[in-house]
């Protein structure tokens, strides 16, 4: 069985919105209705988690029940609390998994504000699973990479044929991923920035699999125009 966790949680700031990104408007659905349906529509996964605040959950639920979500409806386990960072809101929904499900074997993990993602992506993921612990979607570096340690000057020309840009979903061995991410508390956890990281920190194998150049992050007001017209357009 195996379960993905969308991460609803955060304020998305950048965008400049009185509301969360995942919660604006895109094509007459919220954005993380976008993000949730190739889930549903995956038939590798079995069950829905959804890290959001109290205060957005009964808007989510009512999208969720409401119309056309037969698969979304069946799939969707509840929520969980954001945490203090990013990893602590994974964390928050793996403990919530991990007492509410049994015979789980995979879990993966997305962003509510990635609305591209498609079911070849997820399944893809999750079907390296069957040979490694992890998988991470990534697209090879194309610009000129420079490492600069005051971020004034250059100190070093990186070599971008050994650099590549990460993107979700990430999808991980259930139980290897939650022991790695045990291993972390209560502190160190709260440094970690990637999903990945804490898999790669407990020496797990993960794998690089061809990422989706449509399967952007709506982190700033122009992400959010482009998507507005790839959805609209």
């Amino acid at each position: 069985m195996n379960i993905a966790i969308i991460l609803a949680g955060g304020t998305g700031s950048r965008v400049a919105s009185d509301i969360p990104k995942q919660f604006i408007e895109l094509s007459g659905q919220m954005m993380i209705m976008h993000s949730l349906k190739p889930f549903a529509d995956s038939k590798m996964v079995d069950g829905i988690q959804i890290v959001a605040d109290s205060a957005w959950r009964e808007k989510i639920e009512s999208e969720i029940c409401g119309g056309d979500n037969a698969e979304l409806t069946r799939k969707f386990m509840g929520f969980s609390d954001p945490g203090e960072n990013r990893q602590m809101s994974i964390y928050n929904a793996l403990k919530d998994i991990d007492s509410s499900s049994e015979g789980v074997g995979g879990v993966i993990i997305h962003d509510a504000a990635r609305p591209f993602v498609t079911v070849e992506d997820i399944d893809e993921c999750l079907k390296t699973l069957d040979a490694h612990d992890g998988a991470m979607p990534v697209l090879p570096m194309k610009d000129t990479v420079y490492f600069s340690r005051s971020g004034k000057k250059v100190d070093e020309l990186l070599n971008r044929n050994c650099i590549y840009a990460g993107q979700a979903p990430e999808a991980f061995r259930f139980t290897e991923y939650l022991r790695a991410n045990e291993e972390l508390l209560p502190d160190k956890i709260l440094l970690i920035k990637g999903s990945t990281e804490p898999a790669i920190m407990a020496g797990l194998d993960v794998a690089m699999i061809p990422g989706n150049q449509l399967n952007f992050k709506v982190t700033t007001r122009e992400d959010l125009d482009r998507a507005r017209e790839i959805l609209e357009g």
